[in-house]
């Protein structure tokens, strides 16, 4: 119960979550990059109100647990997320619960070795206060595939394991309420957030009031789930 309940008391309060000051590093990664992806974002913005509750219940999800990484990572380790990376991580570990067959680019330990790096290198710079070296900016937002090789960078490595992680809380979610929410619906939501923080003028395709709406929804639904398990 209590894992059920830390996995969902941020999606309903998602208002909350979303930052009203987007930190001014996310907005110096070139806002051109953005603009390029918001073409391309704006040709689903027509389809949106086709979207089931649940599809908008993976988009929010993607938003909750997304933008917080994407955010928080810069000030913590000295680099901006790369989008690209951490969304082929959610991608390939969408793949990996369905195919129990196929691998991961990286191995659980390689994983684990790159988040201890990392909390290394967050020790060292929350030590380091004002000294601390200026937060690197992420490369260009493609849309393409990554492929993490020898010679990837440990930012990149370290994106893609973020990735993983917040899928592995998606995966989660669909457990709790026993729906399969889509995994692309979650990469959208994903996508989308982050391209506002870095351009407020980036409109996204579901409307606040209707995030509102079945934010609620499943709030009320999670209230049932938990009464449901009282009475078992």
């Amino acid at each position: 119960m209590k894992n059920f309940v830390a996995l969902c008391i941020c999606a309903f309060t998602l208002l909350a979550c979303e930052s009203d000051e987007p930190q001014k590093v996310a907005e110096k990664a070139a806002p051109e990059q953005v603009k390029a992806q918001q073409a391309a974002a704006q040709l689903q913005n027509d389809a949106a109100s086709a979207m089931t509750d649940a599809q908008v219940f993976a988009y929010i999800l993607g938003s909750v647990y997304g933008l917080p990484s994407y955010m928080n990572t810069p000030q913590r380790v000295g680099a901006m997320v790369e989008l690209d990376a951490m969304i082929q991580g959610i991608v390939d570990n969408e793949r990996a619960l369905k195919d129990s067959t196929w691998k991961l680019q990286l191995s659980e330990k390689e994983q684990k070795d790159i988040n201890e790096h990392y909390e290394k290198v967050a020790t060292e710079r929350k030590g380091a206060g004002e000294k601390a070296s200026e937060i690197a900016l992420a490369g260009p937002i493609t849309g393409q595939k990554v492929v993490i090789t020898d010679t990837t960078s440990m930012i990149v490595k370290y994106s893609y394991t973020q990735g993983v992680m917040i899928d592995v809380l998606f995966d989660g979610m669909r457990k709790s309420f026993g729906e399969d929410f889509e995994g692309k619906f979650f990469v959208q939501g994903v996508r989308e957030s982050v391209y506002e923080v870095m351009d407020p003028s980036f409109r996204k395709a579901v409307s606040g009031e209707r995030l509102k709406a079945v934010n609620t929804k499943y709030k009320n639904r999670m209230e049932e789930i938990r009464e449901e398990r009282r009475r078992q």
